[in-house]
Formats: C-alpha cells, structure tokens, sequence
C-alpha cells in the first residue's frame, strides 16, 4: 500500500550580529544583511506568493531582524555602505585598498560577470593585479565599482524597478547621487521584508518560526561541557563556560521580537525553535 510523503522546507534565515557596541548610530563590522536584505529575504517570500497552494516555513532569527530594522531605520553605518557614500575625491589609500580588495566580494559568475562594466573592472583587477589598478584607475573608476558593488546585489526580481533598469542601462559613469539613491533603494527593499512576512503568514500561506535572540546553541550557554554529551572527543575551549541565566534572556527577547512584529506568540502559528 502507497502512502503519501510529505515534505517540509524550512528556509532558515540567519545572519549573526555584525552590530558593534556603543555609540549613537550602530556600526557593523560587515555587510551582509543589508546585501542578503536586497538579495535573498524578501524575493523568496514575493515568488511564494505567486503559488499561493504553496505552504512554506520560514525561520527568522531575531538578530536579523534587529539588524534589518536598523538599516531601514538608517541607523546603521557598515563600512561598505560608509565607502559607497564617501565622494570618491575624498578617499585615501587605504581605503582605495580596500574597495580594489573587497568591492567584487561575491559569485562572480552571477554577479559581476553579467554586467560589462563589473566584469571590465574585476578583469582589470585579476589580469593586471591589485598594485595595477591603485596606479591607474581614476576617480571615475571608483565611482562606477562602488555602484556596482551595490546594483549587482539587487535580485533581478526588482530590475524592473525604473531606477533599477536605469542604472543597469547606464552601466557606467556613476555619480555620488546615483550612489546615494542605490543605498535609498536598498532601504525600500529591506523595509519590505518584516511587512511582507508577516502579510504571508495571516493569509496562511506562511508560517514564521524564530530562534532564540542571537541564534545561540542553548545548552552551551549553560555549559560548554555538554558538547561532548553529543561528541565525547571533543576539544573544548580551555576556560569552561557556564551561564544558564542567559538562556532565559535569549528567549525571552525572541518572543517578545517576535510577538511585537507578528501580532501573535510564536505558539500561535509560528513556533520558537531552540535548536
């Protein structure tokens, strides 16, 4: 006798916290969730909608969103987003270092090598080298990979965008204005994300799970040493960690995170995962 198989996917959406402490605005160390934030989070969840007999989960650790809403908030400052905005007159050799290093981070197949400027630049950079392009490239130059660091992030989803299709067409001979409305841009999209889940999930197409805060593994918080109940060889750290009371802060700050943004517990529906 055949029985029916049922499938669960579980899209995990996870992005540790890049936030530093102190300060007024929050400084991240790296850029990753506004760049995931236009690229991945909310294309999948508009692409589910159109197959509405399609039930999925998606996960959404709290520190994500934290990190989410500061961006949306324009509060937070990474030093990608720092480096797009900066007039291109006004960089240092230090940082030319770093854009030349790290403005092609990515798949270059998917993102760079579809758009001929990005792929004229990273060419420069791999066939020529590094101490090449310091020499030659002029202001122009930095201009036009500091946008294209930012356009090629965007899902295609949303090229059809005017702005969007605009800048693709251009393809160079970006401006500090055209880089300031990318980063605007990128708002738009990241403030998207939270709204549209939780649209999805009342309509019962969706059901959002969370973690605890920072997606921790609970049982190491209150000892280090329970990583050899699952793996007896083990090396652990040498200094032994115990602190079972932050267990109790982590999933607290999730549910209330998770309550204030979703309008139900996450036993109502969306679930608290502690794994």
């Amino acid at each position: 006798m055949s029985h029916p198989l049922y499938v669960a996917f579980i899209w995990h959406q996870h992005q540790p916290l890049y936030k530093s402490r102190g300060g007024a605005e929050a400084q991240y160390r790296l850029p990753w969730v506004r760049l995931h934030g236009t690229k991945d989070y909310l294309d999948l969840v508009l692409l589910l909608e159109k197959y509405p007999n399609l039930h999925q989960t998606v996960n959404l650790v709290p520190s994500l969103i934290l990190q989410i809403e500061d961006y949306v908030a324009g509060t937070a400052i990474d030093p990608y987003l720092a480096l797009t905005l900066t007039p291109v007159e006004q960089l240092n050799q230090e940082q030319k270092e770093f854009i030349v290093e790290h403005f092609f981070d990515g798949n270059h197949h998917t993102l760079v090598d579809p758009h001929p400027r990005y792929a004229e630049l990273y060419g420069q950079r791999q066939d020529r080298g590094r101490s090449w392009c310091l020499s030659h490239w002029e202001a122009q130059d930095y201009s036009d990979l500091l946008m294209w660091h930012n356009l090629a992030w965007i899902d295609p989803l949303f090229w059809d965008d005017p702005q969007i299709a605009g800048w693709l067409k251009q393809d160079r001979d970006f401006s500090l204005s055209d880089r300031q409305r990318i980063i605007t841009k990128h708002r738009e999209i990241l403030s998207q994300i939270i709204p549209q889940h939780r649209k999805m999930q009342d309509s019962g197409q969706l059901e959002v799970t969370t973690t605890p805060y920072t997606h921790p593994i609970l049982p190491l918080l209150a000892d280090t040493n329970a990583g050899r109940v699952a793996v007896p060889q083990m090396a652990l750290p040498e200094q032994r960690f115990q602190y079972a009371d932050d267990i109790t802060r982590h999933l607290s700050k999730a549910w209330l995170m998770y309550e204030e943004r979703f309008g139900r517990s996450p036993g109502a529906c969306g679930h608290l995962n502690s794994r």
